[in-house]
């Protein structure tokens, strides 16, 4: 990993961007960037300059926004961002597991630094899944908002450098959606997804027997990977569902689960700019979210098809895939060979 370079002044060229004016913006742009089967985004909101919480990338300077998105409470979060020095070969976003109320970093921050590119990290303020039971898909819209706002004013709409992102866990979760439902693969040029998404078929992972298919063979340290859930009790809360879990699942909850899925109806699954890559830790005991990302893995058509998927045992722990010294220098290795532009 290089060690970070002494930032010049420029690295506060965000909270310069993001405070002119205290401006609403449009996120998606101009209605003739929809496309069939794409979800509107909603809108960004600056509302000040913040102090950076922990995980901070060094040199990193934080603002709140508030995003705004259609039929869901708005929500409030902290965006950082860290300049490298000299030009900027492209923006790596990264997001946490979770609901997403911490910054993610793991080393990723100054290394990504190190290789040249801008890192933004994003911390909302409460779980981004919640939305008093409205469901995920709506949810999602948070995630996919901040993330082309960030490729509007970050990236500055640049197509010539990488704009890519890495989510661990309900990070990855966010990625997804944004890829499926809002659009976001005309604009990503390379994700890493660790640990899932976990969410890639809630109607499976709350009833076992929904799933006739296959062994789930994710890797060779991870056959017949699990994907139900332990408990039921987050899916309902976000679904105002009520049997995930349950020996007889209600008919409405199951369709609400398979309608709110990453892997859904309706969904968007051909990339043909977007390189995908995953990570998994095979440490036993492994989770639900390894068997749940397979059904994703299973339909993307990403550019680089079938999709990079590498496992790794021993270091690691439950989810915690970036705890091997070998996954993060992988990581970081392909992260530098793959995020360059594909859109030009």
């Amino acid at each position: 990993m290089k060690p970070a370079p002494v930032l010049r002044s420029h690295r506060f060229l965000l909270t310069a961007l993001l405070l002119a004016g205290f401006t609403t913006v449009p996120a998606f742009g101009q209605a003739s960037e929809r496309r069939p089967n794409v979800l509107q985004v909603g809108t960004v909101t600056v509302l000040g300059s913040a102090t950076c919480p922990g995980g901070a990338t060094k040199g990193a300077t934080c603002t709140s926004v508030n995003v705004a998105c259609p039929g869901i409470p708005d929500l409030t979060a902290t965006l950082s961002q860290a300049l490298p020095t000299g030009t900027a070969k492209g923006t790596i976003i990264m997001l946490s597991g979770s609901g997403g109320t911490t910054f993610f970093n793991s080393g990723f921050g100054s290394a990504y630094i190190g290789d040249g590119f801008r890192v933004v990290q994003l911390a909302w303020t409460t779980d981004w899944e919640d939305t008093g039971g409205v469901g995920l898909k709506s949810a999602s819209c948070r995630g996919a908002t901040v993330f082309k706002y960030v490729f509007d004013n970050v990236q500055g709409k640049d197509r010539t450098t990488g704009f890519c992102a890495q989510g661990t866990s309900g990070g990855g979760a966010a990625i997804a959606y944004s890829l499926t439902q809002y659009g976001l693969a005309n604009f990503f040029d390379y994700v890493v997804i660790a640990a899932g998404p976990g969410v890639a078929r809630m109607d499976y992972g709350c009833d076992k027997a929904l799933y006739t298919g296959g062994p789930l063979n994710l890797c060779s340290e991870i056959t017949d990977a699990p994907y139900t859930y332990f408990s039921g009790g987050k899916v309902n809360s976000w679904e105002n569902t009520t049997t995930c879990g349950a020996k007889s699942p209600l008919s409405s909850d199951i369709k609400k689960w398979a309608a709110d899925s990453i892997v859904a109806p309706g969904a968007n699954f051909t990339y043909p700019k977007t390189a995908m890559s995953w990570y998994f830790c095979a440490t036993p005991p492994v989770n639900n979210s390894t068997g749940e990302g397979k059904f994703l893995i299973n339909r993307v058509i990403p550019k680089n098809n079938p999709p990079d998927v590498s496992c790794y045992s021993g270091v690691c722990q439950g989810e915690a895939v970036w705890q091997d010294a070998n996954a993060f220098n992988a990581t970081q290795n392909e992260m530098i060979a793959q995020c360059v532009a594909n859109h030009q």
